[in-house]
């Protein structure tokens, strides 16, 4: 069984040749309206069906997500009822609906890029896809075959519940609709290709979250670079003028081969900016220089998208690279 994943976290063409295949179907159970539908007094008697609905998903859901307990406890009942009426979960089901009153741009989206992932991938699963409110927790939940969207993460950067929670600018930045199918594919490809943890140095992680953006690129071709990275037109403009001076840096201060987590998570981890950089540097700036690498990885080198994310040997990737910035 994969690694449950969580993302706290944004115009494919049919194929004429023989590998083409047709466009995937992608219909969105939309669980919080399941919820939210039950009347109050039938919460209690709604849990078995509910279980038998949803199955691993309600379970990882009520345990993990918005952390109730699993349906056997005695007092579930009750917290799942707390949970349903509470004031602020109703107010962002309220918004939820008036942002997403249909989800088709969703599906259509997802549909695109699923189409593209079977023809790349075609043994691997394409999974049942929900929505749900996690209570402003996660934003992507996945397991075996689930990819859940948490949509009150995803109500517009100018949300004033976000404001309310003194969310940042850079956290509000991609909770907008726009990046919801970005996203989706970003966290199925984490935890359909994970990374190896024996090899943990700077290296690595910037190769195997540029293996991850170059292949999302491929999923979403007409995505813009600003949105597959979640980047201000200013910060991406950052990116493309520093490429050399990134790996400049790295080289000459011998980050490559570091195991310290405090740096690599400087570099690759959420944040207003990469604190070894420049204040006008984006957070994860150094995965857009991972991604460049891998984009001259593939082009002197014929190798598939599937055999790139089952790749873990670095070192040879980066000599293969030729990588000239």
């Amino acid at each position: 069984m994969k690694n449950i994943f969580y993302l706290t976290l944004n115009a494919a063409l049919l194929f004429g040749s023989c590998r083409s295949q047709p466009e995937i179907s992608i219909k969105i159970d939309r669980l919080e309206q399941t919820l939210f539908a039950i009347p109050i007094d039938s919460i209690s008697a709604a849990i078995p069906r509910l279980e038998r609905q949803y199955g691993e998903l309600f379970d990882l859901y009520c345990s993990k997500i918005i952390n109730i307990g699993m349906p056997a406890d005695p007092q579930f009942s009750e917290e799942l009822t707390a949970f349903l009426t509470d004031y602020h979960i109703n107010l962002a089901y309220k918004r939820v609906m008036e942002v997403y009153p249909n989800i088709k741009n969703i599906e259509n989206g997802l549909r695109k890029a699923f189409s593209n992932y079977r023809k790349e991938f075609p043994e691997k699963t394409i999974p049942s896809v929900y929505t749900l409110i996690s209570g402003f927790n996660e934003s992507m939940i996945t397991a075996d075959t689930i990819l859940a969207i948490a949509l009150d993460k995803y109500l517009g950067r100018n949300e004033d519940m976000y404001f309310r929670l003194n969310l940042s600018n850079y956290q509000r930045y991609t909770m907008d609709p726009k990046y919801v199918t970005t996203d989706c594919m970003k966290a199925w490809l984490y935890t359909e290709f994970q990374g190896n943890d024996s090899i943990d140095h700077v290296l690595a992680n910037i190769l195997y979250e540029g293996k991850v953006m170059y292949a999302l690129h491929q999923l979403l071709p007409a995505t813009p670079d600003s949105v597959l990275f979640g980047y201000t037109p200013d910060q991406m403009r950052w990116c493309r003028n520093n490429i050399a001076q990134m790996w400049t840096f790295l080289v000459e201060n011998k980050l490559l081969y570091t195991t310290d987590h405090i740096t690599i998570n400087k570099l690759i981890g959420p944040a207003p900016f990469t604190s070894l950089f420049t204040r006008e540097s984006p957070g994860r700036a150094a995965v857009w220089l991972g991604y460049q690498i891998i984009a001259s990885y593939i082009r002197n080198n014929n190798v598939s998208l599937e055999a790139l994310l089952l790749d873990n040997d670095y070192q040879q990737i980066l000599k293969n690279a030729k990588f000239r910035p």
